[in-house]
């Protein structure tokens, strides 16, 4: 990226005139390989001088598009940076009025958008420099994490709340969620459920020989049950979900020489839709949260949600009126269980593999007519895997989700 733009960002949009040029740029990948699934994203070190005569070093987040021809193709079309730079530059500042309104002196939920080129390019604070940091995503969040985030979402939820009803966000601003798109539900979906029972046959054994079948049958009608899920209801309790919300997607500032969890920041936002409120929460719980601790503590994780949306809906003067019970939230996530098996079955599967190479977006997108060319079967026939998902997965044909 040119220096006379980076110049410009430094010195503008951090607010940092003491720069007088840029000395050097370094760039490489921001994240190991395996820890990112869509876009490049790279850190870039820039060595700066001052106006004083000395120099300093800062860093920036820069996300771009892929440089594969499909899978750039895939992000243009569905708007993945049009939607991130929308939720940037107009929500989340939003947002931020709306906790100034009211005295919120709470740390905010996301990084700053430093800035961007329509539509294909942003460039982000370095949340590093700030003592931020994601946990090990193969080893998921613990109940501690999982609460803090909780809690985060719950008033990221709230916000958006208030925003609908004072009309500064409307429901028309975003697409439908992607993952119910039928490329994506091809590409991820589909494509993982019929790896996992080819994974199931070669090495789960003759307790689950019964499964390849059943999901050989699931698959057909995956996009059509989404379908009937996802229709926004304007009965339910609808906000901005944040539509990514897995452990990469969500950095922790911890409690100095301890692992207590202090401040966090929700990053990535190109999958943002307007929906019920449980797509995120299934969501993270599906993809997340160790499966025992989501199957043990469900009932008080989703109370913790649910106390925190609404001290946070009546600190911003919400009619209390609207405000869900936690009845209505727990019958929510029932309704779209399913979508939480599937999420359990593909996204779980993938985002949590202990290998580098658990999926490869691109070679979906290129073998349209083989979508399961770009899932590593290494991640179904993995023990770990199926430990951490059998007792959901009887849970979920004893209830006639598969």
């Amino acid at each position: 990226m040119e220096k006379e733009y980076l110049e410009i960002i430094v010195r503008r949009k951090q607010n940092d005139m003491r720069v007088k040029k840029i000395v050097s740029v370094e760039c490489k990948p921001a994240l190991d390989k395996g820890e990112n699934f869509m876009s490049t994203l790279l850190r870039y070190k820039l060595v700066v001088l001052l106006g004083s005569g000395e120099t300093a070093v800062k860093h920036l987040i820069v996300k771009s598009l892929p440089d594969t021809e499909d899978h750039s193709a895939f992000l243009q079309e569905y708007s993945f940076f049009k939607n991130e730079i929308h939720v940037y530059s107009k929500i989340l500042r939003d947002m931020m009025t709306l906790m100034e309104e009211f005295q919120d002196k709470r740390d905010q939920l996301w990084c700053e958008m430093a800035g961007y080129k329509p539509y294909h390019k942003l460039i982000l604070q370095d949340l590093k420099d700030h003592q931020f940091h994601a946990q090990n995503r193969r080893e998921t969040l613990d109940m501690q994490h999982s609460m803090f985030a909780l809690k985060a979402l719950a008033r990221f939820h709230a916000m958006s709340a208030v925003l609908l009803k004072r009309s500064l966000l409307r429901p028309g601003e975003f697409e439908p969620y992607v993952l119910s798109k039928e490329k994506m539900v091809k590409c991820v979906f589909v494509a993982c459920m019929k790896v996992l029972g080819k994974g199931v046959k070669q090495s789960w054994g003759d307790e689950w020989s019964h499964l390849p079948e059943l999901f050989n049958k699931a698959v057909d009608e995956i996009y059509n049950n989404l379908q009937k899920l996802i229709k926004p209801d304007e009965s339910r309790f609808n906000v901005l979900n944040h539509g990514d919300c897995w452990t990469n997607n969500m950095l922790f500032r911890h409690v100095e020489d301890t692992n207590i969890p202090s401040a966090i920041r929700f990053v990535d936002y190109q999958l943002s839709h307007y929906n019920s409120f449980a797509w995120d929460v299934t969501y993270f719980l599906y993809t997340s949260i160790q499966p025992t601790i989501r199957r043990e503590k469900f009932v008080e994780l989703l109370t913790t949600y649910h106390k925190a949306l609404c001290y946070n809906l009546k600190l911003f003067h919400y009619p209390e009126s609207d405000i869900p019970t936690i009845q209505q939230c727990m019958d929510e996530m029932e309704r779209i269980k399913y979508f939480g098996a599937l999420v359990l079955l593909s996204v779980y599967a993938i985002t949590t593999a202990d290998n580098d190479e658990p999926f490869d977006m691109d070679k979906n997108l290129k073998n349209e007519d083989d979508p399961e060319a770009g899932v590593n079967m290494k991640i179904y026939t993995d023990p770990k895997y199926r430990e951490a998902v059998k007792d959901d997965l009887k849970d979920f044909i004893k209830e006639g989700l598969l």
